[in-house]
């Protein structure tokens, strides 16, 4: 693996332990009015947005004004979005954790080197919410149109409540930064592989679209 890749997945392995530790008890809650579809953080390069009838929880998604930043989403019709509004095609929570500025990764360049990285002890230990490999094992990781994606299961207890151990991951490139996604479901309303790996990929191109369309000079 050449030097450049290491220093790559390290980023890597950053991103994905802000993703966990991050994900910490809310405030009370600030806000009134219904929640919002998207939400710009890293100064305004990444539009985090999901699919339809997903929106941004405002009590636990945060934003460092340009460095990094983390945006948590579920339906809307939970946060308040009135019961007339979209319900999601799936029922699940959705997480963007965007790193500060710094490398990127060419993900179809070390879609090998990031395979052997997350299998490995560190690697493991990255992706964990308790920070220890031994909760983590790795069922799927390949490479697809520029993101890496993994299929895992955690068996860390989840501090905000009960979720489903098996869940998809995504890290990419979104706005010049770092992007590490990931779909997470309730017992009540468990996600199969397929299904899973359908809602990641939504969120993932409701991700880009988002982004792109912000870039584009207004005429």
């Amino acid at each position: 693996m050449s030097i450049w890749i290491s220093k790559s997945l390290l980023g890597a392995a950053a991103l994905m332990a802000l993703a966990a530790c991050q994900m910490t008890d809310p405030p009370p809650s600030r806000f009134s009015g219904p929640p919002p579809a998207r939400m710009g953080v890293a100064g305004g390069q990444v539009i985090v947005a999901g699919p339809r009838g997903f929106c941004i929880d405002r009590e636990v998604s945060r934003d460092a004004q340009g460095g990094a930043a983390l945006a948590v989403l579920s339906a809307c019709r939970g946060l308040g979005g009135g019961l007339l509004g979209p319900a999601p095609s799936q029922s699940a929570v959705l997480t963007a954790a965007v790193a500060a500025k710094g490398r990127l990764i060419d993900i179809d360049a070390a879609a090998a080197g990031l395979d052997r990285y997350f299998q490995s002890d560190r690697g493991r230990a990255a992706l964990s919410r308790s920070g220890k490999a031994a909760t983590i094992r790795i069922r799927e990781g390949f490479a697809e149109n520029g993101a890496f994606l993994l299929y895992l299961t955690d068996s860390t207890a989840f501090s905000w409540g009960a979720v489903q151990p098996e869940y998809w991951r995504a890290l990419l490139q979104v706005g010049g930064r770092m992007v590490t996604v990931a779909v997470l479901a309730v017992p009540e309303s468990p996600l199969s592989r397929d299904a899973g790996l359908s809602l990641l990929r939504e969120f993932i191109a409701s991700l880009r679209n988002a982004t792109e369309t912000a870039a584009i000079p207004k005429a």
